[in-house]
């Protein structure tokens, strides 16, 4: 069996259609030539594609992992590097919950906790403003 080398597009895994020359074909995103990889955001995604995840949805320490990104430590969560302003905002809406839906927050994906956080937040800023 021969392997050979390739390039795989850093957003090949969560993202369909062509970004950039990395695309041989429609769903590919390989090349075995990096001087086609001509995206600017194709070697940092493909860096981050790398980063082995620091929790998933579900798991038990998330909400750990959550308060750790707020203090501006950098985890990856579900393929997602989590940012300090919105794992804030997630844990303000959580610590603000009773336990019982605290429970359900932890068990959302991390795109729909800070989706929730962020309209939860939006609406009591624009509830204080009137």
């Amino acid at each position: 069996m021969h392997v050979i080398p390739a390039w795989t597009h850093g957003r090949s895994t969560r993202h369909s259609g062509a970004v950039c020359g990395a695309d041989n074909g429609p769903h590919t995103r390989v090349t075995a030539e990096p001087s086609l990889v001509t995206c600017p955001d194709c070697p940092d995604a493909a860096e981050t594609e790398l980063i082995p995840d620091d929790a998933s949805t579900g798991d038990p320490h998330l909400i750990e992992m959550l308060r750790e990104a707020s203090a501006g430590h950098t985890r990856k969560i579900d393929g997602v590097v989590v940012d300090g302003t919105t794992a804030s905002a997630i844990l303000t809406v959580y610590d603000a919950a009773t336990p019982k839906t605290q429970a359900k927050i932890a068990t959302l994906p991390l795109t729909l906790m800070a989706s929730l956080a962020w309209n939860i937040l939006a609406s009591e800023r624009e509830g204080a403003a009137e």
